[in-house]
């Protein structure tokens, strides 16, 4: 495998779904103002989701002459992001999607699907993908991330699933309370998304579960589900859907960038050069192109499901460079995050403090999820590799 120049000449194709989006775009009432005097794709900045979340704030369904489809982002407790689809626009999407699942072996007639990724508070992963299970003829278990341990598992001793699906932390809590009851299950197929799989986690679902086969699924709720992966074959690479355009923003010496995606099948409310908070780059294996994802763009982070902003952890230590975040596992496998802040930082009373954290995150104070206190910068993790200090360190792995 060869990564490819810094910015490869973008297909022609790529390069129409582009213009097209961008048409789209700077006429809707969303953009018009981001994109005021441009006038070609290539000039058009990069939407942020900051912009978008801005642009959203005066949306009202209400006003809207048909049904929408509203999905929220994982975004933050603090100000989610519930982005409007047009019905028909989605089932397109996800039928297209569904049949290249189909054609490429992930799902299929003779697939039971136990779904264990979350529906909630507009957040409906778990019936998205029932809805592609369902599109691939195949059958679903829909017991959702908020089912108790013990029923998933009453659920999977009675249909044989052969696929599990979840998010990895969801998942990992399964295989925790697996492990306590002293249970095993042989689950031929694993599909997770949502955050990236570490290998240690992968190791317990495998011993866990069984899950010979994994795979993957890449997007958002403001783009849709537009990507698959053979995990076990190619991890980190992915199979992009027809009609959508993902391009590598400002790429380094070895082609990783932010990633942004045009969705040309989403044109009542158009997704166009949208930066999702990934780095990533084009890649060439077996004669095919394939977007290689490595992870967060440093700004944001994923804990339990739900993406956070090193902004909002800023605005809660009242400087950008006074805090480190750790982000860990508990015995039971359960994610958790620890706040460090500058040992003489003047960030009000802890008690105080320690709501505002709680607030954020959305957990109660008490909540063993989460612990906060005040260290030394001597006591805070060094990058192995520039022995700086860097805001955010994942000790999940």
């Amino acid at each position: 495998m060869k990564a490819p120049p810094a910015q490869p000449p973008a297909p022609a194709r790529q390069q129409a779904l582009l213009r097209e989006c961008f048409e789209l775009a700077r006429a809707h009432p969303f953009y018009r103002t981001l994109y005021r005097g441009v006038a070609c794709a290539e000039d058009a900045p990069p939407l942020e989701k900051a912009t978008l979340q801005a642009a959203l704030e005066t949306f009202s369904p209400e006003r809207e002459a048909s049904g929408l489809y509203l999905v929220r982002s994982g975004g933050s407790t603090r100000a989610a992001l519930i982005f409007p689809v047009d019905i028909a626009e989605n089932l397109a999407q996800r039928q297209a999607l569904a049949d290249r699942l189909r054609a490429d072996g992930v799902f299929g007639p003779a697939s039971i699907a136990l779904n264990l990724f979350g529906y909630a508070n507009l957040y409906r992963t778990a019936a998205i993908v029932d809805d592609v299970l369902e599109r691939c003829q195949a059958t679903t278990l829909p017991m959702s991330a908020h089912a108790a341990d013990a029923d998933i598992l009453a659920a999977a001793r009675r249909f044989r699933p052969s696929h599990v699906l979840g998010t990895p932390s969801r998942l990992a809590l399964f295989a925790a309370h697996l492990e306590t009851a002293g249970e095993r299950l042989e689950i031929p197929q694993l599909l997770y998304a949502g955050e990236t799989l570490h290998a240690s986690t992968l190791a317990r679902l495998r011993a866990a579960l069984g899950a010979a086969q994994v795979w993957s699924l890449y997007g958002g709720a403001e783009t849709g589900i537009w990507a698959w992966s053979d995990a076990s074959r190619r991890p980190g690479l992915f199979r992009v859907l027809p009609r959508v355009a993902a391009e590598i923003l400002q790429p380094d010496a070895a082609g990783y960038g932010r990633i942004a995606v045009s969705n040309a099948w989403r044109r009542r409310f158009p997704v166009f050069r949208y930066c999702l908070g990934d780095i990533g780059r084009w890649v060439e294996c077996d004669g095919e192109r394939w977007l290689e994802l490595r992870g967060r763009d440093g700004r944001s982070f994923r804990l339990n499901e739900t993406t956070y902003e090193l902004d909002d952890f800023a605005q809660l230590a009242g400087a950008e460079h006074a805090f480190q975040i750790q982000l860990d596992r508990d015995p039971a496998g359960r994610e958790r995050l620890t706040l460090l802040l500058a040992e003489h930082l003047d960030a009000g009373p802890e008690a105080a403090l320690r709501a505002r954290l709680a607030a954020l995150l959305g957990l109660a104070p008490d909540d063993g999820a989460f612990a906060l206190g005040l260290a030394a910068r001597a006591r805070w993790r060094l990058d192995p590799v520039t022995s700086k200090t860097p805001p955010i360190v994942d000790l999940r792995d």
